[in-house]
């Protein structure tokens, strides 16, 4: 609804000029007023105080003017025909030699006749937030770091220390440099060796999977080898199979090997959650919306409990002993180097559904952000 219409019809009130001014001199954001050809009528102390200026310095002139030292892309939020009714920007600015972080709300004001008799433009810095907000992800990074150090170290230090105790008992029972040494001992000391140079290779494979994408990746065979890999591993000849595999799927650029490796480790879990009976569901489809392969993978175990769901990706958690909790984190990665994700979904009871969303095209030109949101909505 136009401004005079809302004022024909009692929707405004009208405060008095006075009322106006106090408010617009005292705003926490900054307020430009442009008239209709965008030149500056009028800003409050804060947007002074946001872009460094004095307002006798840009009243009367056009704002592509009045900000030019500013750059290019601020300059561009002044051109009417570079955006609709309301638009929003967020722009990196040089004040006084300091760099700040400053977001734009920009509002076209609208005769009753539908032409544009101006524009307002609230000036927020966020410098302070964004600095906090790095802070905070700073922070993180260095815990999930320390998280990780500890993993390694915790993996790392009982293998160690058994080859130490066993060459120290060498050492001492050496006579003229000589020593006979049982052949339990060397298998015990190179099982702890191959133990460690497996821990290593996990945490290379986590931390920067070597990424050979090809064309020509077909999601159904990689998913037949990864089966037949699995339960040759773990021989669940009790578990039962159901599988559901769409026909006529296109394939990927990907590296199939890795991508493989990923459904080995989500399939491993999955027969583990079933030590006995159970059903193992697998199924491919194709989300066109999204344009996307979608992979689920499913069990009828007791589930994951919701305080430990959250944390499955996390590298070297793990609730088994037997386990160095790289698996998941390990398979999470992969998919992300190939610009897709994993959600799992899972009732204590009830089993646990694992969804990996993979691009058909190059994840270059995708925006994931919004496609994950987008499922997590759906689910």
């Amino acid at each position: 609804m136009y401004s005079a219409e809302a004022c024909e019809h009692n929707l405004i009130h009208m405060v008095r000029e006075d009322d106006y001014r106090d408010y617009f001199e005292t705003a926490k954001s900054g307020i430009i007023y442009l008239d209709a050809v965008l030149r500056v009528k009028s800003l409050n102390k804060e947007a002074e105080r946001v872009f460094g200026i004095d307002r006798s310095q840009v009243l009367g002139k056009r704002a592509d003017i009045a900000f030019r030292a500013f750059g290019e892309k601020l300059t561009k939020l002044f051109t009417l025909s570079e955006y609709d009714d309301f638009h929003s920007a967020n722009v990196r600015l040089k004040v006084r030699e300091q760099v700040a972080y400053v977001h734009f709300d920009i509002v076209k004001l609208r005769e009753s006749s539908g032409g544009v008799s101006g524009v307002i433009v609230i000036v927020q810095d966020v410098s302070a937030v964004r600095a906090a907000i790095k802070q905070i992800q700073t922070t993180q990074m260095l815990m999930s770091l320390g998280e990780l150090a500890a993993g390694v170290a915790h993996h790392v230090r009982t293998p160690l220390t058994t080859i130490s105790g066993y060459l120290q008992v060498m050492l001492g029972r050496l006579e003229d440099d000589r020593y006979t040494v049982g052949r339990e001992v060397l298998e015990t000391m190179l099982d702890e060796v191959s133990y460690i140079n497996n821990v290593v290779k996990e945490l290379i494979l986590f931390a920067k999977p070597p990424i050979h994408k090809e064309p020509g990746a077909n999601i159904n065979r990689l998913l037949e080898e990864a089966l037949r890999l699995t339960f040759s591993r773990l021989d669940r000849e009790a578990v039962r199979i159901e599988k559901e595999l769409a026909e006529y799927l296109p394939t990927l650029y990907a590296d199939a090997n890795l991508l493989k490796q990923a459904l080995v480790n989500i399939l491993q879990n999955a027969l583990e959650a079933m030590p006995g009976t159970g059903v193992l569901t697998v199924r491919t489809w194709l989300h066109a919306e999204l344009n996307m392969m979608v992979v689920a993978i499913g069990d009828t175990g007791p589930g994951v409990a919701p305080q430990i769901l959250p944390r499955v990706f996390e590298p070297f958690y793990t609730t088994k002993l037997d386990r160095m909790g790289l698996g998941l984190p390990t398979s999470h990665r992969i998919v992300a180097e190939h610009g897709g994700f994993i959600n799992i979904s899972s009732d204590e009871g009830a089993g646990t559904k694992v969804h990996i969303y993979l691009p058909i095209v190059d994840d270059r030109v995708r925006q994931l952000a919004v496609a994950h949101q987008q499922i997590l909505n759906l689910q």
